[in-house]
């Protein structure tokens, strides 16, 4: 046990003084990091004195982004909080967008009804990303060996068998890490101390720098699938109950042509997703709904009907 903790910290030490790693051409990049639930959200509670989810996302978000600021030139970094407060998952989604950030990073705490099961769990939306699965490999394998963790590997929805918001509807390579379960009492210990979340913002830090020093590409998407509710000569608005406990937003398109208002729901990037969402739109009461596919580019003109 020594020896462990020995080593660990002198890889955190090694960490701090490592020199820093300019980039290129001196390109400047944008990485957003994204401190789950907050405010009236507590997330995962913790246990006794122990912090709730929400504090340790922060603390462990914002040492992340103190490292990536201090060793990596030309990093901008953002956060989608910096306080304890609510921030609605399309928020959080909108703000990476609205920012052209180039990189999404979400910081979360896992949970179990059985405290025996530990480790760390790194989540994309699909293994055809190739950045945001060469990230969250480099990521988990960092966890793995660098910080003395067990690793559960990297997740796609297809194996959660649902979507994650946030990694969904990003623009960019994105990744949701779930750095321990607070509902094992080793792994919440280590959470709450500052040694624990030092070496797991390390941990992240290290694999995004070593990962974006692979210039992988930046481009993760192609094609993108949605479903068409229907199309309509004047605009419309909607109050569907059904739509809303299956958690579809309903976008809009003014597109050419008599029917000009299009309205659609989704964001899937392969046809098993597509169709889904195809089924799930229908059980809502839209018997005609249609899945389209359009480029990506083309998906962001849509608005959210309020």
């Amino acid at each position: 046990m020594k020896l462990f903790l020995y080593t660990s910290l002198l890889l955190f030490c090694v960490l701090l003084f490592t020199p820093e790693r300019a980039f290129s051409q001196g390109k400047k990049i944008i990485v957003c990091i994204d401190p789950g639930h907050g405010g009236k959200d507590p997330g995962k509670q913790g246990s006794a004195s122990l912090k709730d989810e929400k504090e340790l996302n922060l603390e462990i978000a914002k040492k992340l982004g103190y490292y990536l600021t201090n060793n990596m030139t030309g990093v901008t970094v953002i956060y989608t909080r910096t306080t304890d407060k609510s921030v609605s998952l399309e928020e959080r989604a909108e703000l990476a967008n609205r920012k052209k950030a180039d990189y999404f990073i979400s910081i979360h705490c896992n949970s179990n009804p059985k405290s025996a099961i530990r480790g760390t769990r790194t989540h994309i939306h699909h293994h055809d990303f190739k950045a945001s699965k060469a990230m969250a490999l480099r990521i988990e394998k960092e966890f793995q060996t660098r910080a003395g963790r067990t690793s559960r590997g990297v997740m796609s929805a297809r194996d959660r068998g649902y979507n994650l918001f946030v990694v969904q509807y990003t623009n960019m390579p994105s990744v949701l890490c779930e750095v321990g379960f607070i509902s094992n009492k080793s792994e919440e210990k280590y959470l709450n101390s500052a040694r624990g979340q030092d070496i797991t913002a390390s941990a992240i830090f290290r694999a995004f720098r070593d990962f974006y020093a692979k210039k992988y590409p930046e481009g993760d998407r192609r094609k993108v699938y949605k479903v068409q509710l229907m199309a309509s000569k004047s605009m419309m608005t909607f109050k569907n109950q059904k739509l809303k406990d299956l958690e579809l937003k309903i976008v809009e398109h003014q597109a050419k042509g008599s029917y000009k208002y299009k309205y659609m729901v989704g964001r899937e990037y392969d046809m098993i997703g597509a169709k889904k969402l195809l089924k799930e739109a229908k059980s809502a009461g839209f018997k005609d709904a249609f899945i389209v596919s359009m480029s990506n580019a083309e998906s962001r003109k849509f608005r959210e009907v309020e």
